[in-house]
């Protein structure tokens, strides 16, 4: 990206291929960083990471003021409805209540009239008078009766529609208050929508539609449940909310730092929901969502360069040299690998066990190694266009996965990794038993099984030795407990077989000389030592390939003082 931003601002980059090189990093970093972030759906940078977390604490804290409201105002509202439902009901009755007093008193003036019909009639019968009476009197307790009740039940209905009215009074200026409070945590959400974040965090959420004026209620709470459904795997701990207030300014600053090498600029601002970071890409503010998108195209345009560059590489130089180079060292491979088979063909066990080295492609060889293989053995001026073309692709693939595997490595080291042909093969023993040859790992004798470990180690310590540019180079092998549990013609086959390899052995054993015709010379130190005595004894011995002969100590000099005197010989060396 760094090159990308120079070219295009002062168009005084040098040469392509050293601007690609220095911005081989970069781009491949970029391209990971875009793949996760896409992948998980969150921010590529951790300012945006810290804003989605501000702006969650945010909206749990308006949520948890909302939604005890939005309950409290539904509860009295039902409430409103009860007591509007009583008070209609107490109306009724005392609208029925009246119809009967009005009944009962025409049924009285009724009645009187009756009485006075009946005062005025000479000759009515008297039982018929009595019992006229007793009916009209039974008529006006009954009505008294119903009057009293109306009246009671009148007050009480009163008493009640009053209580309603308190209580609807309440309810409203509950409800009142529970809109102002949805109000403001609709319009924090909405302020908090503004800056960005919600999008950086939940890209795929759809905003409602405002133009610069408030949210209705139904949208906003929509959007809130959306957003509490979409981060809800979100880590919203303290401790979590902690990492990140402590991390904030180390990130911004490191942020600043990044973009401010390439042009560009990043300021933090504080809002009331927390703090916003405004970046300035390529002269111009743009939001995060939008900086993603522009430097992905970026990447893509760069990737699209050097994989175009890639093809020129390969087929001007990697497809001749390389592919040369690598033809020299898997045949010297193969070369060495026969010579010391055929050092272990001449060198087999007591009992008749014959080792050798197989170099094959690994289990973890990439694809169309065989194939490749097959053509680096051919010379390359006898290469196909076809076999030019097999060639270049099987190495730009190796190439590819390497820069896939490691974004953070320079192009020198992924070419390195990626053509580096030991990693496509490996080592392995055989053993020829029963007339074939088979692994090395099936059953034996335990001096075979130590054999079959420690002979392909020798001649592969030879091969490496070898790798030495001068040929007076120490081949040092060390070896503890040589040979335990081995027998004795093997053992002195195995240490003719370290002269062979032309090794430097170094080795301890308990009871082993190695004063066998196989190795041709070897100094001896034998140790001594009894119990309860502070000193070891020490006796040299040569073996010549025939004999062994004692020989004495060196002559060791005394050491002596800055003025010539001899100073005593410490006790130990």
């Amino acid at each position: 990206m760094r090159t990308a931003a120079a070219v295009l601002s002062d168009g005084k980059a040098g040469g392509l291929d050293r601007g690609l090189r220095r911005g081989l990093v970069t781009s491949a970093s970029a391209v990971e960083l875009a793949e996760v972030a896409a992948d998980l759906g969150l921010p590529a940078d951790r300012s945006g990471l810290t804003a989605v977390r501000h702006a969650l604490g945010s909206l749990a804290s308006t949520l948890a003021a909302l939604w005890p409201a939005l309950r409290e105002q539904g509860e009295a509202a039902r409430q409103v409805d009860d007591e509007r439902a009583d008070a209609a009901e107490a109306e009724r009755r005392v609208v029925d209540l009246a119809q009967r007093a009005e009944e009962a008193a025409r049924e009285a003036a009724a009645a009187d009239e009756r009485h006075r019909t009946l005062r005025s009639t000479v000759g009515a019968a008297v039982a018929e008078l009595q019992r006229r009476l007793a009916e009209t009197a039974e008529v006006q307790r009954v009505c008294e009766t119903n009057q009293r009740n109306a009246r009671q039940r009148h007050t009480q209905a009163d008493r009640e529609a009053s209580r309603a009215e308190g209580r609807i009074e309440q309810l409203e200026k509950e409800l009142t208050e529970a809109v102002d409070v949805r109000s403001q945590a609709i319009a924090a959400l909405q302020r908090f929508t503004a800056t960005g974040l919600v999008a950086v965090a939940l890209p795929e959420l759809t905003v409602p539609a405002s133009d610069e004026s408030p949210w209705a209620a139904t949208p906003a709470i929509m959007f809130a449940r959306a957003i509490d459904s979409g981060l809800a795997s979100v880590d919203d701990t303290d401790a979590a909310w902690e990492r990140v207030q402590r991390r904030l300014s180390e990130e911004h600053k490191t942020l600043q730092d990044t973009l401010s090498r390439h042009g560009h600029s990043a300021s933090a601002r504080m809002v009331e929901d927390g703090m916003v970071v405004d970046i300035v890409y390529q002269g111009r503010e743009r939001a995060v969502p939008e900086l993603a998108e522009a430097l992905a195209t970026e990447v893509g345009e760069l990737t699209r360069i050097l994989s175009a560059h890639e093809r020129e590489i390969l087929e001007t130089h990697l497809i001749t040299e390389v592919a040369g180079t690598l033809q020299e060292l898997i045949g010297a491979a193969e070369r060495q690998v026969r010579n010391m088979n055929t050092e272990l063909e001449d060198r087999p066990t007591s009992t008749g066990m014959r080792l050798r080295l197989v170099w094959r492609a690994s289990r973890k060889a990439p694809s169309g190694l065989a194939q490749a293989r097959e053509r680096l053995r051919q010379s390359a001026d006898a290469w196909t266009p076809e076999d030019r073309a097999a060639v270049g692709e099987f190495l730009q693939a190796q190439i590819a996965r390497q820069q896939s595997d490691d974004g953070s490595g320079s192009w020198l080291e992924h070419f390195t990794a990626a053509l580096d042909y030991r990693s496509w093969h490996e080592f392995g023993v055989e053993r020829h038993q029963h007339g074939r040859w088979v692994p090395a790992t099936g059953p034996a004798s335990g001096g075979e099984r130590v054999l079959a470990v420690s002979v392909p180690l020798f001649a592969a310590a030879s091969s490496h030795y070898a790798s030495a540019g001068s040929p007076h180079a120490p081949r040092l092998v060390t070896l503890d407990e040589a040979f335990a549990g081995v027998d004795d013609d093997s053992r002195a086959k195995c240490l003719g077989l370290l002269s062979a390899f032309d090794l430097d052995v170094v080795m301890t054993s308990e009871r082993e000389w190695a004063c066998y015709p196989q190795v041709p010379g070897i100094a001896i130190a034998q140790l001594s030592r009894i119990d309860e005595v502070a000193a070891v004894l020490v006796t040299r011995w040569e073996w010549d390939g025939t004999r062994r002969q004692r020989r004495e100590d060196p002559v060791r000099h005394p050491p002596q003082d800055t003025f010539g005197r001899q100073e005593p010989e410490p006790l130990w060396n």
